[in-house]
């Protein structure tokens, strides 16, 4: 365990003690005094020393001296230095808080600026950064927080403590709890492998689906119930049956003679129909092969003349853009010539300011405030001079360098006024060239043949249009179709009472659905109660398992306390359980017990905490007046008591 010893405490301007030296010697310390005498403040040093907080844990609090108007006194350097013995090691470390003042140039005022220095041993720290890292290389915050403050772990959140504490002790192995009882042993034998609480998942989420079945049964069996109610003599109804199909085939064989003589007409019908479409689709073909010759050479010439008119389109769209940037380039020509010609004047205006030599008595010494004479004066004057000339010139090539760019912006945009120019040229010389063509391709469009005429003395369409004249004469021909009525009548009477039957048939599937299903729900509501009373037994296993590891967690977690003990128990949370810790002191829940109960559960707690992390460091106990004996502790203890000193006093 690293043991953290503090040797000595002193304070230089810290929160209005101008100067404090503490010696801490013994493994308990007593300091005491009157109230605002500086115990708190004492402790507070302490803690800013090490991680620049106070005791509430606020880093931007005031540690500057105050006058009596309640305003800092400046220029005054405020530091807290420690001594600690650490594991036999003495280490010296102090934090200073330094005002740094600084004139601002041209003016007599200074500013003031905080500065915080670090030093370990004497040695200044780079950065804060490395002070701290060295800080938590002896002791981490959290740990030392922990292990320093006595009411600070009951006053964690109960879901804290819990993890807390569950890691001090480690967790329990499931095969040393199954070690208790031969049932334990079973129950991780049957889940073989899964965690417990995925395994209770598992079993409620099956237990739900068997009580939802078991809930769905009662209606599933009254529903198949009600097809029993349509049992009938199935041996009857199928007799009756095979002879009515008998008499439908007899009346389906006379209707096939008679259909096949009507089928041989049809299908001479249909052969026609299909020859007269041939001959319609070769005329239809013809006559488009006609008049796509008759328009050819005027189609050509009408797309020759759109893909002209759409090139011209595209050329005025050309032109009309590029002078539009043109329109604009010459803006900025016109914009950037003027602003070189306004350089240009600035330039010369500059160039013709010549150097005014002051009065000579206004130029007096800096130092005694007596105006200048001799060789002083002489070198003021050259010096002034100079400066005007040496600003003079600075002006003149600020000028040249902003005309610089604007002439070369002007270059580069006069040569794209060119190039715009002769661009738009070649344009509207081809845009020309095209106008001309397109009038000239309108003006001599040929004109399309008569197509109508010359498909009316095609032989070809004549022969076709003969040939169709003649299949359609044979389609008008009379056909008598033979009167089957009372055979179609007979046949649609049977065709019902077949289908009657045949339905009333179909319940009988049903039924025997039924009769099965009745058998199936009742072995179903057998194995889900079966399988509800094995879930349970389990249950009951998995609980007792769970009490019996709470039992050995608790054993665990207890035995590191002699003052105060721990226990975990269930709360509802919006409906659902939730495990938290509760710390009791003889049975009385810590918030319930007196303050002396409170410092001795806490300090009982810090002996733990110090085993369990592996360091011990001191422990400042403030109001220690109120409590007449604190336990022994395995850390430093410096308490804080009230007194009637009129300063602090260190025994």
């Amino acid at each position: 365990m690293k043991k953290i010893f503090l040797k000595s405490l002193t304070l230089v301007n810290f929160k209005g003690v101008r100067e404090f030296h503490a010696d801490f010697s013994n493994a308990v310390t007593l300091v005491s005094g009157e109230n605002g005498t500086g115990k708190t403040t004492l402790y507070d040093g302490y803690l800013w020393l090490l991680f620049g907080k106070d005791s509430a844990g606020r880093s931007d609090f005031n540690i500057k001296t105050l006058d009596e108007n309640g305003k800092p006194i400046y220029r005054l350097e405020h530091s807290v230095t420690g001594v600690f013995v650490i594991d036999g090691r003495e280490v010296k470390l102090q934090r200073c808080l330094v005002e740094k003042w600084n004139k601002v140039n041209g003016s007599t005022e200074e500013t003031m600026k905080d500065e915080t220095q670090f030093f370990i041993n004497d040695v200044r720290c780079g950065t804060k950064k490395e002070y701290q890292a060295e800080i938590s290389e002896i002791i981490p915050e959290d740990v030392f927080r922990l292990i320093t403050n006595p009411y600070l772990f009951p006053r964690l959140s109960a879901e804290d403590q819990k993890d807390m504490l569950l890691e001090i002790v480690g967790n329990i192995d499931d095969n040393e709890v199954a070690a208790l009882n031969p049932e334990f042993m079973a129950l991780l034998d049957h889940i073989n492998g899964t965690s417990l609480a995925k395994y209770a998942t598992e079993v409620a989420a099956k237990k739900k689906g068997c009580n939802d079945a078991l809930t769905t049964i009662p209606a599933a069996i009254e529903t198949a119930q009600k097809f029993l109610n349509d049992i009938e003599d199935w041996a009857a109804l199928e007799s009756e049956l095979t002879t009515k199909k008998a008499s439908l085939a007899n009346i389906d064989a006379q209707l096939a003679d008679v259909n096949n003589a009507a089928m041989a007409a049809n299908q001479r019908k249909t052969e026609i129909v299909r020859m007269c479409g041939e001959k319609r689709i070769a005329l239809g073909n013809r006559e488009n092969e006609i008049r796509v010759q008759a328009s050819s050479d005027r189609n050509k010439a009408m797309a020759d003349v759109q893909a002209m008119e759409s090139e011209l389109a595209t050329i005025q769209r050309n032109i009309e853009s590029k002078r539009n940037e043109l329109t604009a380039l010459k803006a900025t020509i016109a914009k950037t010539d003027t602003e070189i010609v306004e350089l240009r004047a600035q330039f010369k205006a500059v160039a013709l300011e010549t150097y005014k030599e002051p009065a000579h008595d206004n130029l007096v010494c800096p130092t005694c405030g007596e105006p200048l004479r001799g060789e002083n004066l002489k070198k003021q004057l050259e010096t002034l001079r100079g400066n005007f000339e040496q600003h003079k010139a600075k002006r003149q090539k600020e000028i040249q360098a902003r005309g610089i760019p604007m002439g070369q912006a002007l270059e580069a945009a006069k040569a794209n006024e060119t190039r715009l120019t002769g661009q738009i040229s070649t344009l509207e010389d081809r845009a020309l060239e095209l106008k001309g063509k397109i009038e000239y391709a309108k003006a001599h469009i040929p004109a399309a043949l008569n197509a109508e005429e010359i498909i009316s003395k095609d032989a070809q369409c004549i022969a076709l249009t003969n040939e169709i004249q003649e299949l359609n004469n044979q389609l008008n021909a009379d056909v008598k179709p033979a009167d089957t009525s009372e055979l179609q009548e007979a046949k649609a009477m049977l065709a019902d009472s077949i289908a009657e039957l045949n339905q009333r048939l179909g319940k009988r599937a049903a039924v025997d659905r039924a009769q099965k299903e009745l058998a199936e729900l009742e072995e179903k509501r057998i194995a889900n109660n079966q399988a509800i009373a094995d879930l349970e037994r389990w249950e009951d296993t998995y609980t007792r398992f769970l009490k019996a590891k709470d039992e050995l967690l608790y054993q665990r977690i207890n035995g590191l306390f002699s003052y105060v003990s721990f226990s975990f128990i269930k709360e509802q949370k919006n409906g659902g359980e939730k495990i938290t810790c509760v710390c009791t002191v003889d049975g009385t829940p810590y918030p319930d017990v007196n303050a002396a109960g409170k410092l001795n559960a806490g300090l009982d707690i810090i002996n733990a905490l110090c085993k369990a992390k592996g360091y011990s460091a001191p422990i400042f106990i403030d109001n220690r007046e109120s409590v007449n004996e604190a336990i022994p502790t395995i850390s430093q203890v410096i308490n804080l008591r009230v007194s009637y000193d009129k300063a602090l006093t260190i025994q």
